[in-house]
């Protein structure tokens, strides 16, 4: 039976989530039998579970339900549409895929990123691809003298402009395969590591897009800055549905004196995807 209490209002808390397998890894990947209890939480109490373009409507002034939840999925792993999609779809729950747009149908390692006919019907049930940049999901040696995420940016020997033009058009890029692949609008972008210097902010801004997903904690509220939105991770194994409903409730304010003990480090997900890993 679902529950009609009201938690929270006027505010989205928007959940991370990368890779669905048996084999359960801390912080970043969980069971398919632990997502769909996730969801089955969400659903008995009381949370209602939004669209992306609910929540962009949201911050220019719109409504959104009580209890409201956004779920995304970040890197375009083929474990979304093969285990997430049919979970989400048996709750009628949309949610968003951050894809790495040069990895699509692409295996490395042993991750398999879906490819477009996935992410095509992942689209027609309300499971849209945005993107998590072409291809800047890396480190590299910036011109601080720090090994750091590329959208920190500029690199060492890299002028200003070269490095905003660099990332202008990789973003660009990005968002004009989607929307010629999927023929539908892509103007929402997480940062690789939750981590992007002013440039690649104003890079992004000048490539199209609205909304930019850090790793912050926090929920979005109509004040929150739609170039830095606050998400909390919920796809580990460490995660109960007890768990994450607290932590839902911490996060939004609810229960003000658990927040500092279940508060999440920034850098949960500083993980670089590359052809020599085998796994996240």
């Amino acid at each position: 039976m679902q529950s009609n209490k009201v938690y929270y209002q006027n505010k989205v808390v928007v959940l991370i989530y990368h890779h669905i397998d048996a084999k359960e890894e801390a912080g970043l990947v969980i069971s398919p039998e632990r997502f769909a209890s996730e969801l089955d939480m969400l659903l008995s109490r009381g949370y209602h579970v939004i669209s992306l373009d609910q929540l962009h409507d949201f911050l220019k002034g719109g409504s959104v339900p009580d209890n409201a939840v956004l779920i995304t999925f970040d890197d375009g792993y083929e474990s979304i549409h093969q285990y997430a999609l049919p979970e989400l779809q048996k709750r009628h729950m949309p949610a968003v895929a951050f894809a790495i747009v040069k990895y699509v149908g692409q295996k490395l390692g042993n991750l398999q990123h879906y490819d477009w006919d996935a992410a095509r019907e992942m689209a027609t049930a309300s499971l849209t691809t945005q993107s998590h940049t072409y291809n800047l999901h890396n480190f590299g040696f910036l011109a601080d003298g720090k090994n750091g995420p590329l959208l920190n940016g500029p690199l060492k020997g890299q002028s200003l402009s070269d490095y905003r033009n660099m990332v202008y058009l990789d973003l660009k890029r990005s968002r004009e395969e989607i929307e010629s692949q999927l023929q539908q609008p892509v103007y929402a972008l997480a940062l690789p590591f939750g981590a992007a210097g002013p440039t690649a902010i104003q890079a992004a801004v000048d490539a199209g897009f609205k909304l930019i997903f850090t790793t912050r904690y926090g929920s979005v509220t109509r004040r929150s800055n739609p170039l830095a939105l606050p998400r909390v991770n919920a796809g580990g194994p460490e995660i109960t549905p007890d768990r994450l409903d607290a932590l839902i409730k911490a996060v939004a304010g609810v229960n003000s004196h658990s927040q500092e003990q279940l508060k999440q480090p920034q850098n949960h997900h500083l993980i670089v995807a590359s052809k020599k890993a085998k796994r996240i």
